[in-house]
This record gives C-alpha cells, structure tokens and sequence, in this order.
C-alpha cells in the first residue's frame, strides 16, 4: 500500500511514504522523539488491522540486548524501510541459511 504525502509527486518528486501493512517489514519511526535514534530500526511481529487506528506490535533490531522489547504502537506513526525489508525478504527467500 503506497500513500502519497503532499503534492510533490505531481511536481516530479518522490515524497512518499510506504506504510507498513504485512508482517516481517522493516520498519522506523517517521518523527521519533528528541531523545531517540531517528535511524531504530524495528521489525513487525504483528499487525493489527482495525480501519484507521491498525496497530502493529515491533521489536527493536541491533539493540545488543537478549531479549528486546515489544511494543505495541500506531501503524501510522511508522514507515517501511524499503531497502532493508526488501533485502530480509530476498535472503528470507534466497539465501543459503537454515532458519525453517
């Protein structure tokens, strides 16, 4: 699911912002808080579809911890990192690893 931001897509601009709508995305905040890296990335465990307030449970990626935390936010307050997901999909796919 794409949704244009703006009008800059009309002016030849890319601005857009790919919201999450599957689990196994790749995903980030798109304006986390002063006192959090703007570049987390989270993975979705979970998504919740419920109209306009679908919500998606997350864990933190690359937090060095054993166990990291799940949380349970807004779907509308992430999006998609194209690439990295794009990339977890392909090794996922067809990559040489033993995973299932």
């Amino acid at each position: 699911m794409l949704t244009t931001i703006g009008l800059g897509s009309i002016f030849g601009k890319n601005n857009y912002i790919m919201k999450p709508n599957r689990r196994g995305q790749i995903v980030k905040f798109h304006t986390p808080y002063e006192d959090e890296d703007s570049e987390q990335l989270y993975v979705i465990l979970e998504y919740i579809e419920d109209g306009i307030r679908s919500r998606a449970k997350i864990q933190a990626a690359n937090t060095g911890l054993s166990f990291p935390p799940i949380s349970l936010v807004l779907v509308e307050d992430l999006e998609v990192d194209e690439v990295q997901t794009f990339q977890l999909d392909y090794y996922l796919e067809f990559g040489n690893h033993d995973l299932f």
